[in-house]
């Protein structure tokens, strides 16, 4: 079982460091028990995620719930880039800014977005993110996003591969309340110090290897 681990990011004082405080212990616990009892979470390679230090999480994404999930492994906050559509929604919207979430906007790539992810691991953080841009409703991963591999070159930071299994996409609300038993795998970090961001071959490159291993985590478990 991971144990919570508060990162402290920039100088908070007073009411907003009891904020900041309570918004990371309430997120992480409710993530924990809810992922335990309604999924019976198991989780293999825990110790793969830096305990400090800037690093890209990058999973497959078979649910509404993957991230919920990721949060209840990791003993850090992350950071999450998702759905623009999720802003759409006042409470979703709140939700997200209360976790600190990346709006993406998937049919317009925006420059904003990547510059905001790479500023979040400029300052130690963890950034969460799904490469094939949304939930894959077969199970199977889709094609994957050009931009996990530019993030990962042009920070440097580790990129830990993860593989969710155990369930697959239900439609909203069905998801939150159909139990299933989840198993998530934590990969070793990845790092690609010899590749060049400003090269179309070395993108491609560095994404591919990152599918390849989030999909080898998938093949472990299901052998």
């Amino acid at each position: 079982m991971p144990q919570p681990v508060y990162t402290k990011t920039r100088e908070l004082a007073g009411w907003r460091k009891i904020h900041d405080l309570f918004r990371f212990y309430f997120w992480w616990w409710f993530n924990h028990l809810y992922a335990r009892v309604c999924f019976r979470l198991t989780i293999e390679g825990e110790e793969n995620i830096p305990t400090g230090g800037a690093a890209l999480l990058t999973s497959n994404h078979i649910s509404y719930l993957d991230a919920n999930i990721i949060s209840a492994a990791s003993p850090r906050k992350v950071s999450f880039m998702v759905a623009k559509e999720y802003y759409d929604s006042e409470f979703l919207r709140w939700m997200c800014d209360f976790l600190g979430c990346i709006p993406v906007n998937r049919e317009e790539p925006e420059i904003g977005t990547v510059k905001e992810a790479l500023k979040k691991l400029s300052k130690g953080m963890l950034v969460g993110c799904f490469p094939e841009g949304g939930i894959s409703t077969s199970g199977e991963m889709n094609d994957a996003k050009a931009g996990i591999g530019l993030m990962a070159i042009r920070t440097g930071c580790p990129v830990v591969p993860i593989c969710l299994s155990g369930y697959r996409f239900q439609s909203m609300p069905k998801t939150f309340f159909l139990p299933k038993r989840v198993s998530i795998r934590i990969g070793k970090p990845l790092s690609f110090p010899e590749e060049d961001h400003r090269n179309r071959e070395s993108l491609e490159r560095v994404t591919q290897r990152i599918v390849d291993a989030i999909k080898e985590l998938g093949k472990s478990d299901s052998g």
